[in-house]
This record gives C-alpha cells, structure tokens and sequence, in this order.
C-alpha cells in the first residue's frame, strides 16, 4: 500500500500528547476518562484557573463524572492532586507517562477531597447457600425499612462511604440530612445493599429527573432492587430504556417532550413492567388510541387499550390482529342481526326522483342567474 503524511497548512497551537499515553493508557480507558485527560493536557499552558465545574460544563457532564475521571488517571498514575496549606484542592499535577514494564501504581492517592467514591468496591457479600439447602425462588421483595435509633445512625455515618454519600446528597440535593433522611440513606445502603457507585447514581439519576426527595430516591431504589439491578451500567441501562419508551409515547400521543409526571411513569412502569408488553406493543396502542380519539387521546386511554390486550392474553401483534378480526366479526353478526329485524318503514318502495331532482336544480339555476 502506498504511504502517506500528515501536514497541516494552518497556523493553530497543538498540545503535546504522550505516545506512551496514546499506546498503553489510552486503550484501556474509557472514552470519557481520555477527553477529560485531553483537556487537562490542552489546559496546562492556558494559564487560567480552571475548576471541576468548568470543566464539566465544557463536555456537557456532571461535577462527578470529572471527578471520576480524575479518579481514575490518580489510580493509572498518570495525575497527582496539589493542596494548600488547609488541605483544600490547589492544583492538579500532569505526570510522566511509563511503558507498562515499569508498571503502573494502583493507589487511589487523597482523591477523598474529590467525594467520589469507588466504581467496583461494593462492600457486601452475596451468600451462597449450600447445594444441599432447598432454594428458594428470588421473588425479589425489598426488605421492610428498619427503625434505627439514633445511636445506630451516628455508628453507621462513620463509615467513609456512608460520609461520602452524604457529602453527594447534601450538595445535590441542596440541604442537608435530617435523621428521617439519614435513616432512608442507611436503609438502602445496608438494607437493600446498594454499592456506593450504584448508590452515587441514584442520587445523580434523582436530580435528572428534578426530584430531589427522599421518598422519591427511597421509591426509586425499591424499585431498582426489584429488578435485580445492582451496578451503575445496569441503572443506566434501564434508565436510558425508560426514557426511550417515554419519550415514543410521548410522540406518538403528541405530547411535548418533558419529565414525566409521576402518574405518567407509573403507567409506562405498568405497561412495560407488570404487563410486560414490548415497545412494539405500546406504541401500537397509542396509534390506535390516536386514530379513535386524535383530538382527545392520552394516558388513561392507552392504559384502557393495554388493560384489555392484558385481559385477552396478547403477547405479539398478530395476537392485536387477531383480536381486531375476531371484534370486526361479532360486529358484523351484531349488524345482520339488526339488518333481519326491519320495520315496516324498510320495505316502503320509493320512486324514482332524479326527474324531480333535475328540475329543482334547474328553478334554482335559474333563481341564481335572475
């Protein structure tokens, strides 16, 4: 194959990028991660103050993403945090890069001033029962809150990961915990064994969603814990499926893109959930519900569609056809029936009335053209 170069004609200032980084750093990271090193490296000759923030909004992330990022080049080696002399985030320092043959330091530095916690460090155990032990089929209901004294609240937030949550929620959310608060946050932390990662998305998710109260996060976590999830990627996954679903039902019925109300998600939740329709379906349904009623149709309409889908057993389209032919015909012997029991007014003989009709027409002409 014939070799070509690489010029530039402009005059444009380039940063200087490691091939070590390009070769050995950059293949293992995540995207993410790579743009935010990228632009840390853009920025080390800008001479400008730079924060967490800035730099989120540049990429259109959140504070945390950033910070997770950092995180992670701290553990590669690749980054070190600076502080002033009260221990407050001064600076960070870009490192020399390192073949792997001269390995790669895995600690995690003092990113603690950043409150990010760890992505795989979940600190509870899955206990496997033994072989001999009946099991039991998961039918994955969370476990009743318990009522903690303030005793055991006090014990448990001092646990790092606990602390750092809390430092998440409380500069999220806007204020701080009360112990009822306090009490919802342990309650899913140890009860339903929420990962601090995992737990760190929920809070995120909660503000995307412009719900920052706890009865809304406990609700969510319930939830979640219901479905099996137990990662931040499956979080997402579902999440990202849920808006999806929505936002097609949304257009389908017309409605402006928005947050759904509660109502609205919990029907999606029925449908997609307890139903166990697919998109397909659903979306069916509301093509359907807007042939009926275009001016009129909404939730509650599609709800009713997909109630008696629910109630008929249907499970794919051609079940839907065959339901809509088997209506089709018990209309059709409901019409021969009426169309047997004419009255005497049917079989009146009518005549013929073009003749009348034409000359109506033509004294009307004629009334026009007077």
């Amino acid at each position: 194959m014939k070799t070509i170069t690489i010029s530039t004609e402009n005059s444009e200032t380039y940063s200087s990028i490691s091939n070590f980084f390009i070769d050995y750093y950059m293949t293992e990271a995540n995207g993410e991660f790579v743009k935010v090193y990228l632009y840390l490296v853009r920025l080390l000759n800008s001479n400008q103050a730079v924060t967490v923030a800035a730099i989120a909004d540049h990429f259109n992330l959140t504070e945390n993403d950033i910070c997770r990022a950092i995180k992670y080049w701290i553990s590669k080696d690749v980054l070190r945090l600076n502080y002033d002399g009260n221990g407050r985030l001064s600076g960070i320092v870009l490192l020399p890069l390192h073949a792997p043959t001269m390995g790669l330091k895995m600690n995690s530095d003092a990113v603690s001033i950043l409150k990010v916690v760890s992505d795989n460090t979940p600190k509870k155990q899955i206990v496997v029962p033994d072989v001999e032990e009946e099991v039991v089929e998961d039918v994955s209901v969370a476990p009743t809150k318990p009522n903690y004294t303030k005793n055991q609240l006090a014990n448990a937030f001092e646990d790092t990961d606990l602390a750092d949550i809390q430092y998440l929620i409380e500069t999220l959310f806007g204020k701080p915990l009360t112990p009822t608060n306090c009490a919802t946050v342990l309650y899913i932390y140890d009860s339903l064994e929420f990962s601090p990662d995992l737990f760190e998305y929920l809070v995120e998710y909660c503000v995307e969603m412009k719900k920052t109260n706890f009865r809304y996060m406990e609700a969510v976590a319930i939830a979640w814990y219901n479905d099996g999830i137990k990662t931040r990627k499956d979080a997402k996954a579902q999440a990202s499926s849920s808006k999806a679903l929505c936002n097609m039902v949304f257009k389908s019925l017309g409605i402006r893109q928005r947050i759904p109300t509660d109502t609205e998600t919990a029907f999606i939740n029925t449908w997609s959930k307890d139903f166990g329709f697919s998109n397909e379906l659903i979306k069916t349904a509301c093509d359907k519900a807007m042939l009926t009623h275009p001016d009129s149709a909404n939730f509650s309409y599609v709800n009713a569609i997909l109630e008696n889908w629910n109630k008929s057993g249907v499970k794919t389209l051609e079940d839907v056809a065959r339901l809509d032919k088997e209506h089709m015909a018990k209309t059709a012997t409901r019409n021969l029936k009426n169309v047997g029991n004419v009255s005497s007014f049917s079989n009146f003989k009518q005549t013929r009335l073009d003749s009348q009709l034409a000359e109506m027409e033509e004294l009307f002409l004629r009334e026009v053209n007077n």
